[in-house]
């Protein structure tokens, strides 16, 4: 009798963990993620990103910068002037996104763009004279981890123009 109570007793267990084991794989493949209800994730024009893009997201976008040093085309320095603006470029690719200019408390919007490896940034925005000073095309010449030394790209604008954005 001992011989068939202990058969029994292994097909009792055998069973059990074969049901126990359907069981759970139904379980399961049942509980997949609902990913429907993520939010999308932003995507820029390439899913690749380089080292110059995350350093550019990392020590520039989003940043508030002022004006350490402006030259105009003939030699006069007018940093002065642009002691009281923060410029802070915000992200829509990396490649460009709107750019804000506050002055006194009033914020102008504009945009900005750059070329893939950042050494070429234009910065457009409207509302004030003096904006004109910077709304061009710049190449960089330096950048550091904590500003951007900048010169005209084109000889229309050069002379000794130069511009130095530094964070706040």
């Amino acid at each position: 009798m001992i011989p068939s109570t202990s058969l029994l007793r292994s097909v009792f267990v055998l069973t059990s963990l074969i049901l126990l084991s359907i069981s759970s794989t139904q379980t399961l493949s049942s509980c997949q993620k609902d990913t429907q209800s993520l939010p999308p994730v932003p995507k820029d024009s390439t899913d690749k990103v380089t080292a110059a893009q995350k350093a550019f997201d990392m020590l520039v976008l989003g940043k508030e910068f002022y004006m350490k040093k402006g030259i105009d085309s003939a030699g006069n320095d007018l940093t002065s002037q642009y002691a009281d603006q923060i410029y802070i470029l915000q992200k829509e690719t990396y490649e460009n996104g709107p750019l804000t200019v506050t002055v006194g408390g009033v914020t102008y919007n504009g945009t900005w763009k750059a070329n893939s490896d950042y050494s070429k940034l234009e910065l457009l925005v409207s509302g004030r004279p003096d904006f004109a000073f910077y709304s061009i095309p710049w190449r960089v010449k330096t950048k550091t981890l904590t500003g951007l030394s900048m010169v005209p790209q084109d000889a229309a604008n050069a002379g000794s123009k130069a511009m130095d954005l530094e964070k706040k």
